[in-house]
């Protein structure tokens, strides 16, 4: 039977993969949050993001995690599986396991390491449009992958009928704007950046690809029903604020998988180890980021 396809909308949760001790996969702790994020509101996951250290994990362990998540998740939200890899050819076929395996949508970089030039980039997202149906999100993120998806690239791929999401993370507000105004609905942007998400929802952002949803997915998706749903904007602007510092702080650290993991440690679900060679945060940088998590948590208990 043919999978109904869901329309991608609200905050989605690029999900961490916590790792035990001894740095392997806790699938116990992950459906834990799992059920967390459902729990506390949120509207979709993503795993096998960068948040979730997609390139530190084995071809085995991609498909098992992506696995894991659509069966855990049971069709209660929508499931966007991260299927980036550094050739077209094992793009597609992370693509087409997500397709078989039920996924609702794939997120996919620009192939890293080697800098692929805009026709190149054409090149491999028309290649894995046509090899499957699945609906795809483009993620432009220049600081991780290296190059820059420019906008006559983006307006070009939004033709392919499945190419339908941009997750939009250069930092750029005027890239995003660009892309409501001149894609003519074509293609749907999500906001990808932790701190410029209320004016993407302004601008026309049907969706935000939240990092700090780990840790405060009560926060991440009231931000998104205040802006887009109720229109209560004066409200919006009060969540945006109590989250602002700490969604500064991951963007700019360099460090926001250690964050967020310990973010989620100090709330009491599985933020886990992480992968080498990612190191601890040192213990005076966690009371920083300890007093940044307390406002949040004490705005959030205070609504």
């Amino acid at each position: 039977m043919k999978k109904e396809i869901k329309e991608l909308k609200g905050t989605f949760v690029v999900m961490v993969t916590p790792f035990d001790e001894n740095q392997n996969i806790n699938f116990k702790a992950m459906e834990e949050n799992i059920e967390w994020y459902i729990e506390k509101g949120a509207h979709g996951l993503i795993p096998l993001g960068s948040t979730g250290e997609m390139a530190s994990l084995t071809e085995k362990e991609r498909y098992e995690v992506a696995e894991f998540v659509v069966k855990i998740v049971n069709n209660r939200l929508p499931v966007c599986i991260g299927t980036t890899s550094e050739t077209t050819t094992k793009t597609i076929e992370y693509t087409r396991h997500a397709e078989k395996i039920g996924a609702d949508a794939v997120l996919i970089l620009p192939p890293y390491y080697y800098n692929p030039v805009q026709e190149e980039i054409i090149y491999h997202y028309e290649s894995i449009s046509d090899a499957v149906n699945i609906p795809i999100m483009i993620y432009n993120n220049p600081g991780t992958s290296g190059v820059d998806i420019q906008l006559e690239t983006v307006l070009k791929l939004a033709e392919k009928e499945n190419i339908k999401y941009i997750k939009e993370s250069t930092g750029d507000i005027i890239r995003l704007r660009e892309i409501e105004r001149l894609g003519h609905g074509n293609i749907i942007t999500f906001c990808g950046s932790e701190e410029l998400v209320f004016e993407s929802f302004f601008l026309g952002a049907q969706g935000w690809v939240s990092v700090i949803g780990n840790a405060l997915p009560e926060l991440s998706s009231a931000i998104y029903e205040e802006t887009v749903i109720n229109k209560n904007y004066k409200r919006a602007k009060e969540i945006y604020n109590a989250l602002l510092p700490l969604c500064i702080e991951l963007e700019t650290s360099g460090k926001l998988v250690q964050i967020i993991k310990y973010c989620m440690d100090r709330r009491g679900v599985n933020g886990g180890n992480f992968r080498s060679p990612r190191l601890p945060l040192s213990k005076e940088y966690c009371k920083k980021i300890d007093r940044l998590l307390e406002k949040a948590v004490d705005f959030n208990k205070s609504r």
